[in-house]
């Protein structure tokens, strides 16, 4: 498989850090100017120590630890859809802009939904919550929420990325991995990238940092279906299977979509990385639909994040295509939901899943 890193000046800087972060004998000198900025924030929380808002609602965080994705938002629909199956009226509140990628597949899914959540952008997360109380909320769900100080939560829990590096060295920690003891539980995601086996192996590194039986749930993903950009129609992915395809995402683990496309029984010829939220314009799909035809592929396959900026930008004759997934539980769900359904007080129980 070939392998395209584009985006520009943005994209060469992404792929550069990407390249110092696997590259484990430079750690000696990185990490010491990681943990100066760790050290700063750590200052600045002692010196500007602030005293929660408590909501008159339960409030559930959702949050990781390690820059880039780890999975939060079908976790977050996940959640929110559990609890609007037991009669809770959930409200999403994220840091992101409106604009956001996130934000915007969010509300094009509650489009297709006869149960909607609303999503309240922005950085100031206490006044959305009380405007998301006004609106009628009965619980938060509060998006990367675990280095929110201003907001008291109820549940605090923390994703972990089956496929990120396990290490103080790791230069994309956030912060340091004992805060993990703040975390009411983890859950791994992504953890079908690993056998049986090494999803217990990680689990037990994870709760050295922890704390014995933090980490009580994990999943993964798997494919959904293939649907047409340009006519929305789900497809017959057979038809194209055979066929020689080309991958195009803007996310921080393309490795992974990798993977799930080889799972959903695609023939990967080549694969183009832009950085993470990329956000593509006319120049970008002329570059993919002239490598498209260089390669001799027969289809762009590409992720529903990247489908919602590549939407009327794509006028080729090869097809671009979505590869939809869902989210896989691998263990763990019904123990994670009611530690969920306990510390958040939802009075009602929930049905069995189906």
């Amino acid at each position: 498989m070939k392998l395209f890193f584009a985006g520009g000046f943005q994209g060469q800087i992404e792929l550069g850090l990407k390249q110092l972060a696997e590259n484990r004998s430079l750690a000696p000198i990185l990490v010491p100017i990681r943990n100066l900025a760790w050290m700063a924030v750590a200052v600045r929380n002692r010196l500007k120590p602030q005293k929660p808002y408590r909501a008159p609602i339960p409030v559930i965080s959702v949050g990781n630890i390690t820059v880039g994705g780890t999975g939060k938002t079908p976790f977050v629909k996940w959640l929110v859809r559990r609890l609007t199956e037991v009669g809770c009226r959930p409200a999403v509140l994220t840091p992101l802009s409106e604009s956001a990628d996130e934000v915007k597949e969010h509300n094009a899914e509650n489009l297709s939904m006869s149960v909607s959540s609303p999503v309240f952008s922005g950085r100031d997360r206490v006044k959305n919550v009380k405007r998301a109380i006004e609106c009628g909320a009965t619980v938060i769900v509060l998006d990367d929420g675990f280095q929110y100080r201003s907001l008291h939560r109820d549940v605090d829990i923390v994703l972990w990325d089956a496929t990120s590096f396990l290490s103080t060295c790791n230069l994309f920690l956030r912060e340091p991995l004992t805060s993990l003891r703040r975390a009411t539980c983890i859950v791994i995601s992504k953890a079908d990238a690993l056998d049986d086996e090494g999803q217990e192996r990680l689990k037990r590194q994870i709760e050295k940092w922890a704390g014995k039986g933090k980490v009580i749930a994990a999943f993964g993903y798997e494919p959904a279906g293939v649907r047409s950009l340009e006519s929305g129609k789900l497809l017959e992915s057979d038809n194209f299977r055979s066929n020689r395809v080309m991958l195009v995402s803007g996310i921080a683990n393309p490795r992974y979509f990798f993977l799930t496309a080889q799972r959903a029984g695609f023939n990967v010829a080549a694969m183009v990385c832009f950085p993470d939220h990329h956000r593509y314009d006319l120049s970008d799909a002329k570059f993919i639909s002239e490598l498209a035809e260089a390669e001799g592929v027969s289809a762009v396959l590409t992720t529903q994040k990247d489908a919602v900026k590549l939407k009327g930008l794509w006028h080729d004759e090869i097809p671009l295509l979505v590869l939809e997934v869902k989210l896989r539980w691998i263990w763990g769900e019904e123990r994670l939901w009611q530690m969920v359904e306990s510390l958040a007080h939802c009075k009602v129980r929930c049905p069995p899943v189906r």
